[in-house]
């Protein structure tokens, strides 16, 4: 989106990277700064209401960096940007808090006029130049609510049915269903070897419970489930368990409390593994 002097970048929600779109607004905007001669340029990044304020605020700092990166990438001197970025306070459509408006995600860059030049001698106009608008930003990426990772599961019981240690190893998979930005609910079922005790053998831990976000990648959350298998006494289960989503990485780990045990008798495990969207 651009007219002369003012150009707006728009970003997918919860995003901070340029698309084809967003680099041919940018390259349109330096070029008019090389152009005319401006000595300054005002670049400033936007949220939506969506979210917590002090998310939105780093959002639109990324926003603002990416964007002044890519123009002194493109040959506008770093000392001529003035960069700033004011989170979800300026929205360019007003709405209440916790609105998702795509006119809002966005870093508008402004181009000041350059000082007035000396009277020139008199000279033929020349032909008016016609400038090739940029192609409109592509559609906005359907937001993917589902995720499926498989990983590798290993446990440490600290009671088995001999009231001595032992260790589990297997696979686990978890399909998460994410209702809102910050919270998640899914199910994980665990196939497992348990071993280092008197009755090795397979066993299973198949759990349930929501997790909630701090910020992009961390989260903590509960289940509630089943621990069964040679070597335990199988029962109801239940306990916290924190995270780290990475890309498409995801690592956690829980401790699980059987209801037949005390407290510091539970089964500390840990899964890491691959995370598809869809």
């Amino acid at each position: 989106m651009a007219q002369q002097g003012n150009y707006v970048v728009l970003f997918p929600f919860d995003q901070s990277t340029l698309d084809a779109g967003a680099r041919a607004t940018i390259s349109a905007a330096a070029e008019e700064f090389k152009r005319t001669g401006s000595a300054n340029i005002s670049v400033q990044g936007h949220t939506d209401t969506a979210g917590n304020a002090d998310y939105n605020q780093a959002l639109s700092e990324r926003r603002e960096a990416a964007v002044t990166n890519e123009l002194v990438r493109l040959g506008v001197p770093a000392g001529s940007i003035n960069g700033i970025a004011v989170g979800e306070s300026q929205p360019a459509v007003p709405t209440g808090d916790n609105v998702r408006e795509a006119q809002n995600r966005r870093v508008d860059i402004q181009i000041a006029a350059p000082p007035p030049p000396p009277a020139p001698e008199p000279a033929p106009a020349p032909a008016p130049v016609a400038e090739t608008p940029p192609p409109p930003p592509p559609p906005e990426p359907e937001e993917k609510l589902w995720s499926f990772s498989p990983g590798l599961f290993y446990g440490y019981n600290f009671h088995d049915q001999q009231a001595t240690h032992s260790q589990l190893v297997g696979l686990n998979l978890s399909l998460d269903y994410k209702p809102i930005d910050w919270m998640s609910v899914g199910v994980e079922q665990a196939g497992f070897y348990h071993f280092e005790t008197d009755d090795d053998g397979p066993g299973g831990r198949t759990v349930v419970g929501p997790d909630f976000y701090l910020g992009d990648m961390f989260y903590v959350g509960g289940n509630f489930g089943y621990l069964y298998g040679d070597g335990f006494h199988d029962d109801f289960i239940a306990g916290p368990e924190a995270g780290v989503q990475w890309e498409f990485i995801n690592w956690k780990v829980a401790y699980d409390i059987p209801f037949n045990r005390d407290v510091g008798d539970g089964v500390l495990n840990t899964t890491i593994g691959t995370t598809f969207r869809f």
